[in-house]
């Protein structure tokens, strides 16, 4: 599958350069280790061997020595830790768009009209706009991931020393954590014109003290037609979390204007007393 569509025998041959008999042996060594199968007469490449090849690409570049263990497994990737040469660790995002409705992905990104796109060329878009999502915050703010490369349907990140708050970890200072979640989503809208759009206790992490807001690949634009509803969506979510876990409560409706830009302030106040989630 090449550019995300299945291949035949000969156009593979050609493009390798290869004889055919040496062709045709590597394609089946590739098929018995189930790293590509059939459709019909044309050969696809399977999810294994793109993570591989992109593997390699980091192998390459002294960014991966060994592959760790899995941190995260969530509705559109999975995250790996990653251990380089020199003993830096590396957090590996690999897309895997194909656990979602089509129609939702299509919904959230709304970067093409093409319905033949297949899932590789969708997890391969994701990951470039994430890529490009995260160098355009990281200049802006460092409660962001900071993104080191970038290929095919993977990202590569600095690993974060943090949890998600869908965990309720005690933090030192809820309402100060809260403050700099809502700051951070204003600074994204107001200055780079970008709202997360799926923003909630689950792509926030945490230490304690520092936050990060992480997963950018549905991201959009003030312009898109669903702009408002996911900007308010992003800014309620967060709330209702922090009221519900850490008894901090903001106004929604001066927070979510606070957020665009058109109040400089926000009132935060504690409903009760305590800094670690409940339930």
């Amino acid at each position: 599958m090449i550019g995300g569509r299945s291949t035949n025998f000969d156009a593979i041959a050609r493009m390798s350069g290869q004889p055919a008999e040496r062709t045709r042996f590597a394609l089946d060594e590739l098929n018995k280790r189930k790293l590509i199968g059939f459709a019909g007469e044309n050969y696809v490449v399977y999810t294994s061997a793109l993570d591989l090849l992109a593997l390699k690409h980091y192998a390459d570049k002294d960014y991966a020595m060994a592959l760790g263990k899995l941190i995260a497994k969530g509705k559109e990737s999975d995250v790996y830790e990653v251990l380089s040469p020199n003993s830096e660790l590396f957090a590996l995002k690999l897309f895997r768009l194909g656990r979602t409705s089509f129609r939702d992905v299509k919904r959230k990104r709304s970067r093409s009209k093409d319905d033949s796109n297949t899932w590789v060329t969708s997890n391969y878009n994701a990951a470039r706009h994430e890529f490009a999502a995260l160098l355009r915050l990281r200049k802006l703010t460092e409660n962001v991931p900071t993104a080191v490369d970038q290929d095919r349907h993977t990202v590569l990140l600095q690993e974060l020393p943090g949890v998600r708050l869908s965990q309720r970890p005690e933090l030192d200072d809820a309402d100060g954590i809260l403050s700099v979640i809502l700051r951070t989503a204003r600074e994204a809208y107001t200055v780079s014109k970008m709202i997360n759009g799926d923003l909630s206790e689950y792509n926030i992490l945490t230490d304690g003290r520092r936050v990060w807001l992480i997963d950018w690949p549905q991201w959009v634009g003030p312009t898109h037609p669903n702009a408002a509803e996911l900007l308010g969506r992003d800014v309620f979510t967060v709330l209702r979390f922090f009221l519900r876990a850490y008894g901090v409560k903001v106004d929604d409706e001066r927070a979510l204007r606070y957020v665009r830009g058109e109040v400089e302030s926000l009132k935060v106040r504690r409903a009760r007393s305590s800094t670690r989630g409940s339930g």
